[in-house]
């Protein structure tokens, strides 16, 4: 992945080069030629390296756009299951495929099939950098992939990307669990010994079972934005079962509680139907993010060791929220203690655990990188409500909820709802967000 990053930043230093060639050379001779070239790449979007097959060029991006994002599903689903574990050639060389085809078709969609202004290209290129300069300290592979599939993903509607996308991961996910049915993966070696995760928690072909429950809120959270358009009592109930599904077989809580919680959000969408949001809605939205940032970030700060155990911590009250929250309060606290905040991030150890994407962003990738997602997150929340794009707004509020309690919400594969980001890192008034139902025209307030 060092390589992909390297070659994206430098594919767009010299498409920025050649933008500047092709527009000097276009102007008209006279007093301020650069001047109005300058003007043209500024305000007007166009593709890279020439405006030639501008038509197809468009069609393929979204085209390639789709075959990364189902490649990369089945890397992912497949690959990282155990079946890593029973075939060397899966992690040998399936996966390296997978993901090369993935990253090459992701960089074809940036670098070949997108239409940019100079303004944008500025903006998302400076992200990108930051992004990069990030991997290199931090070595996450997840995050990396989320940055290329983000950047790929502008201007791209996102319907039959995420059908593709889902139909993927749910042929790859039923290929697990049919193969771990039959006895043909072997257990997870790590767990093995732990009798309250293979008897009572079940990990269905998976290393871990919040690692499965992960994917099938992943899952669950593309379906519920592909019913963005008109969301069906139907869906909420298929979404109930499946998040009972998973506090019932895996026993994820974060997971199954996420898609209660989607399906309880398809449901009020339901219920409201095409009425208006009030105004006040977009508002509230938007303040999730430093409510659930501040939150994460302080409230650990009240646990007091009071005793030689692992759990002997107080206040009582706050115990108990330690207790129910399966001990993440008091990793915080042991980590506030033992690990540095590296300003563009660093390689964090399995120990202590931070399962809460808002601390974990501060350590993994540093004070900038957690600065410029709550903004990103805090203008997308509020452009998709005041767009009156309800069920887009509600996925990045689940997916919010599902962060405060995993730092999993990094992977493509469990986080989709990240591709609504898109619209954002380009600097595109959110009139011009593709989304999952295309540009549409906002619903005037009552």
């Amino acid at each position: 992945m060092f390589g992909f990053a390297n070659f994206l930043l430098l594919a767009l230093f010299a498409a920025a080069a050649a933008d500047l060639v092709l527009a000097l050379c276009a102007a008209s001779a006279g007093p301020g030629r650069a001047r109005r070239a300058l003007g043209w790449l500024w305000r007007d979007g166009h593709f890279l390296f020439g405006g030639w097959g501008a038509a197809w060029r468009a069609r393929a991006g979204a085209a390639l756009f789709t075959a990364g994002l189902c490649c990369y599903e089945v890397s992912v689903v497949f690959c990282n299951s155990m079946a890593r574990e029973a075939w060397g050639w899966v992690q040998g060389a399936l996966a390296p495929a997978l993901d090369a085809v993935a990253f090459l078709c992701f960089a074809a969609k940036i670098l070949l099939g997108t239409r940019y202004t100079w303004r944008e290209l500025g903006v998302a290129g400076a992200l990108y950098f930051i992004a990069r300069w990030v991997h290199f300290n931090a070595h996450n592979i997840w995050w990396i992939g989320l940055v290329f599939a983000v950047l790929a993903a502008k201007d791209v509607q996102l319907e039959k990307p995420l059908q593709c996308f889902l139909l993927s991961g749910l042929a790859a996910l039923a290929l697990v669990m049919s193969l771990n049915a039959a006895g043909a993966l072997p257990p997870p070696p790590e767990l093995a010994a732990e009798r309250n995760v293979t008897e009572i928690r079940g990990t269905y072909g998976y290393g871990h079972p919040n690692t499965f429950g992960g994917l099938v809120f992943g899952l669950t959270l593309a379906w519920g934005m592909l019913r963005a358009r008109r969301p069906r009592w139907i869906d909420a109930g298929l979404t109930a079962a499946v998040g009972v599904f998973v506090l019932v077989g895996p026993a994820s809580r974060t997971a199954g509680l996420s898609c209660l919680a989607l399906a309880a959000g398809l449901a009020v969408c339901r219920l409201w139907g095409a009425r208006p949001l009030p105004r006040a809605v977009p508002w509230l939205c938007a303040a999730a993010v430093p409510l659930l940032a501040a939150v994460s970030y302080l409230l650990p700060l009240g646990l007091v060791k009071d005793g030689p155990l692992w759990g002997d911590f107080g206040p009582e009250w706050l115990g108990r929220i330690d207790y129910v929250l399966t001990g993440r309060l008091s990793m915080i606290w042991m980590a506030y203690r033992l690990l540095d905040v590296k300003i563009a991030g660093q390689v964090v150890g399995t120990w202590p655990s931070v399962d809460n994407s808002f601390v974990f962003t501060l350590y993994q990738f540093g004070p900038v990188v957690a600065v410029l997602l709550a903004a990103g997150l805090i203008a997308a929340l509020w452009g998709y409500a005041r767009r009156q794009r309800r069920v887009e707004a509600l996925c990045l509020l689940v997916m919010l909820a599902y962060a405060f309690m995993e730092c999993q919400s990094f992977h493509l594969t469990t986080n989709p709802a990240a591709l609504l980001l898109a619209g954002v890192v380009f600097v595109q008034p959110p009139r011009q967000w593709a989304g999952v139902c295309g540009k549409e025209a906002e619903i005037p307030p009552a």
